[in-house]
């Protein structure tokens, strides 16, 4: 911003001496040192407590021969220092300068930047400051504005002062960065008239309109607790209205909002009713025109307003006005828009749903309306996260078959090319089998992996697998091969099937992926070729192989297990290893026979050797295999 003429004056004693409260010093010029006493005692608010230390206050005046209106700001500390009687005070520092020249200049000053502006002063010699505020910064304010403030914005606008309790936790600069806030939600014209303070004592009669305190004034003051969903008794008509009117404005539309606000210098009296209805039909879309002046042109509408009435534009099959009304919404597709407000915009739209007459199917200008949304709502490159999510926010039917308006999977369409991987194959799978095949066409095995493990969405690893099914056939070698080789680097696709499914689910989908890369039941080298580089792979991926594994195996699978258990724990080599892999092999081994591990065992323990068996012995003897067998399974999948 243009620098700044300000004026100042100090308010505050002598150290040590017994003299009141007065004007210690001040520069000379425009204001006299009897002024600054007289408007600096005018806007006091009691005794302050330290705790309310520092304090920062505006304040307002006119002075000269055309009683011309100045804007000021104080800054009260308290030194390290006492007075004559060992009492400590506080000392004032104060800067004004002419409403005239705080709307000159391009920018507007904020009581933030005037505040930084007046920290930064030595307060010596006498003559007036040249301050070099910083730019006005409405997303900044915007990013300060809650509901305590949409409500104190509307009460302000009744006429009566709003005192805001249950803040003392609140430090100075969040509580001076609210009071900007709020006069951010009016007019700009209003600071003309309008006295804030980051403390005040309600025990004393003050002017300030807008304030925190530890209770309010006892009468005609609105007590307006920090961030309570609960409105102040007997709330006003107006004020609800413009607080509700203030809630269509969320992220960079509120930033817009206060920016345009900001433009509106003409000087307002929140004290005159015209100035105050005429702020309040504001943001209604009628002009403003303090005392019947100059009118400024009503604001540009926020987004929600906007999709409001494209979604009344097309409960009507108004084609005409939803054209115009899509061209203004692309607009602000095209801005900034920040991730907050696009959840924003999608509760919106979720709460407000946006249902096509079916005379509207075809219609061009439709399509074109859903898809300037999309883009608003949503990421430019789509994931199949944000199709589905989409879905929810149009309120397409959650059952099978259901399917988005035609207008809408035109849309998606358009969008399809700019979207992620996963967002592609959803999209195309919603158009239908056709543009299905066609985005499958473009992708290799190792990407349909990939995009599986990455998107871990279920609907995208069943497509997935579906194509790897068409893909991996018998009398195809080198197209099975391609299947096996991609879900082998991919481990089996476990990361994608264990978040997205559960324990029997997760069971016949790894057996899925198992079938698609093999086509037979699993042999010794296929056990050893999967489990290989897999370190501890889920139990459920274990069961899956057991269901699919060829007779004979369960040593090869045993065997293969226990190898990747001495790996993950470190033990190859050592002579834990090796019993463990004897222990395997007696646990497989025939007695009779001739084995002569058996028998050597036998000879070691001090067992005698059995006589020939019945067949029934045998059959028990195998079942008993079986069961040790499986016995040390289960102990292996056991958490």
């Amino acid at each position: 911003m243009e620098r700044l003429t300000a004026h100042w004056a100090i308010l505050g004693k002598t150290p040590e001496s017994l003299d009141d409260y007065g004007v210690i010093r001040c520069s000379s010029g425009a204001i006299t040192h009897e002024e600054f006493g007289m408007w600096l005692k005018a806007f006091t608010s009691g005794t302050m407590e330290p705790k309310a230390l520092p304090r920062v206050a505006t304040s307002y005046f006119t002075a000269g021969p055309g009683d011309e209106p100045w804007l000021g700001l104080s800054l009260q500390q308290e030194p390290d220092s006492q007075d004559g009687f060992a009492r400590p005070y506080a000392m004032t520092y104060y800067v004004c300068a002419r409403w005239a020249d705080v709307v000159a200049g391009r920018s507007r000053v904020s009581y933030r930047a005037l505040y930084e502006a007046l920290a930064g002063q030595d307060f010596s010699g006498d003559a007036p400051f040249l301050l070099s505020p910083a730019a006005y910064d409405e997303r900044h304010l915007a990013a300060q504005v809650n509901t305590t403030a949409r409500r104190a914005a509307g009460l302000l606008l009744t006429g009566r002062p709003v005192c805001v309790v249950r803040a003392g936790h609140l430090p100075p600069d969040r509580r001076l960065d609210f009071l900007d806030a709020v006069a951010a939600l009016l007019p700009y014209g209003f600071r003309h008239t309008l006295a804030v303070s980051t403390w005040t004592n309600s025990a004393s009669l003050h002017r300030i309109r807008l304030s925190f305190a530890e209770v309010p004034p006892t009468h005609g003051t609105w007590e307006l607790p920090w961030e309570s969903d609960e409105r102040p008794a007997s709330y006003p008509p107006e004020a609800l209205a413009y607080e509700k009117e203030l809630e269509r404005y969320q992220g960079d539309d509120l930033g817009d909002l206060m920016g345009w606000l900001g433009t509106l210098v003409e000087p307002g009296d929140l004290g005159d009713p015209s100035h105050r209805a005429a702020a309040a039909r504001l943001l209604r879309g009628e002009a403003w025109s303090p005392g019947g002046r100059s009118a400024a042109q009503p604001p540009r509408p926020s987004v929600e307003q906007v999709l409001r009435q494209c979604r009344e534009s097309i409960a009507k099959a108004d084609e005409r006005r939803l054209g115009e009304l899509t061209t203004l919404l692309a607009e602000r597709a095209r801005d900034r828009v920040t991730d907050q407000d696009r959840r924003t915009y999608r509760v919106f739209v979720r709460a407000n749903p946006i249902r096509p007459p079916a005379r509207m199917n075809a219609s061009a200008v439709l399509c074109d309306f859903f898809e300037v949304l999309l883009r608003l709502l949503y990421a430019a490159r789509m994931r199949a996260a944000d199709v589905e999510e989409m879905l929810v926010d149009l309120g397409v039917p959650h059952r099978p078959g259901a399917a988005p308006p035609p207008a809408v999977l035109a849309a998606m369409g358009r969008l399809l090319p700019s979207s992620a991987p996963s967002g592609r194959l959803l999209i195309a799978h919603l158009r239908g089998p056709e543009h299905l095949h066609k985005v499958l066409a473009t992708m290799s095995e190792d990407e349909l992996c990939d995009v599986a493990v990455r998107s871990r969405n279920r609907k995208v690893l069943e497509i997935v697998l579906d194509e790897a099914d068409r893909r991996a056939l018998p009398s195809d070698p080198r197209g099975m091969e391609a299947v096996r080789y991609a879900l082998a680097r991919h481990r089996y696709l476990i990361e994608a099937i264990s978040s997205v499914h559960a324990a029997e689910e997760s069971v016949l989908r790894y057996r899925d992926v198992l079938q698609v890369g093999h086509r037979r039941h699993l042999t010794r080298a296929d056990i050893k070729e999967i489990l290989a580089d897999l370190d501890s792979p889920p139990r459920t991926f274990l069961l899956a192989m057991m269901t699919l594994c060829a007779p004979g195996t369960a040593p090869a699978l045993l065997h293969t297990m226990a190898d990747s258990t001495v790996r993950e724990l470190s033990l190859t080599g050592s002579p834990v290893a090796d019993d463990v892999r004897t222990g395997i092999d007696r646990m497989f081994s025939r007695e009779g026979g001739g084995d002569g591990r058996a028998a050597r065992y036998r000879r070691g323990a001090g067992v005698r050797r059995l006589g020939p068996v019945s067949t029934l012995g045998k059959v028990l003897a195998a079942a008993s295999v079986v069961i040790v067998a499986a016995a040390a399974l289960t102990l292996w999948l056991w958490p």
